[in-house]
């Protein structure tokens, strides 16, 4: 399968990368996909746990986050600078618009963009 944006996944959304070794038109087991989830779930849990080691905030956001890490990769979520600031006031409504304000909510995936900042502002 091929996403939005013409990169190939599989699954429940893993970027297939170089040294993955899934092969195209292949069918894989559910038990198989769901260790390859699980293994990327776990990464961006960890990603978010080290993202947020100096943040007093919310399981809700922390959640947010998790989801944000496992579809955009960390490098990408680091660059919501002005999201994690607002996180640091426990402004759940300013990360919200930060959130918004991104081309992952405008051209990427804005529908997933918009469903995670609405529960970020619900956070409030």
């Amino acid at each position: 399968y091929r996403d939005h944006l013409g990169f190939a996944t599989i699954g429940y959304g893993h970027l297939v990368l170089p040294r993955d070794k899934f092969k195209e038109g292949v069918k894989y087991s559910h038990k198989e996909l769901e260790k390859v989830f699980e293994y990327d779930f776990q990464i961006a849990k960890q990603d978010m746990e080290s993202l947020t080691k100096d943040l007093d905030i919310v399981d809700g956001a922390k959640e947010i986050l998790i989801h944000m890490l496992f579809q955009l990769g960390k490098p990408k979520v680091m660059k919501f600078k002005k999201m994690f600031e607002a996180l640091t006031k426990k402004d759940y409504a300013g990360a919200s618009n930060e959130m918004l304000d991104s081309l992952w909510a405008k051209k990427h995936t804005p529908a997933r963009a918009e469903r995670l900042a609405r529960k970020m502002r619900e956070l409030t």
